[in-house]
């Protein structure tokens, strides 16, 4: 699972700094903030930040859990693994939200449109997740109408299709 989560958040990372270099050379108007890369710009930078978190995070928590476990286990005490590859709770979860996104993206934007497929994805997730059905409808709606008003009012860009 280590390794998994490295690669990923290294892989993110590079993405999204792929992602801000483009975003950063899209014209800008006069205004600045309702120029065509603004949105890219912010979500990048953001996305980018978590990335680097995320990895830094994983790092720091696999050397503590590595001297924990070294200093804890005495070298007779071998632990024999069965047939199936162990995955924690953690991995289900990020596995499940992987092919969550890429259910959302690529089947789920093109057929019902951003607003509706981001309402959907993020009833699932949460509910998957939290097992609340009111918590999840509250959260999807907010969330959906703050994207739309952001958009729509804040940042005077048309609705993704």
């Amino acid at each position: 699972m280590f390794i998994f989560e490295v690669v990923v958040s290294a892989l993110t990372s590079g993405a999204f700094v792929f992602f801000l270099v483009n975003s950063l050379h899209m014209e800008p108007t006069e205004h600045g903030w309702d120029s065509a890369g603004a949105f890219p710009t912010i979500l990048s930078l953001i996305v980018l930040i978590c990335s680097v978190i995320w990895f830094v995070d994983t790092l720091v928590t696999h050397t503590k859990s590595e001297k924990e476990t070294s200093a804890q286990q005495k070298p007779e005490a071998q632990v024999e693994k069965k047939g199936r590859l162990p995955i924690s709770e953690d991995g289900k979860r990020l596995t499940i939200v992987v092919i969550l996104t890429v259910l959302y993206i690529l089947v789920l934007m093109p057929l019902t449109g951003f607003m509706i497929a981001t309402f959907l994805f993020l009833l699932v997730s949460i509910t998957l997740f939290y097992k609340k059905w009111s918590v999840a409808l509250i959260v999807a709606v907010v969330m959906s109408s703050l994207l739309y008003v952001l958009f729509q009012y804040g940042l005077h860009l048309p609705m993704p299709r």
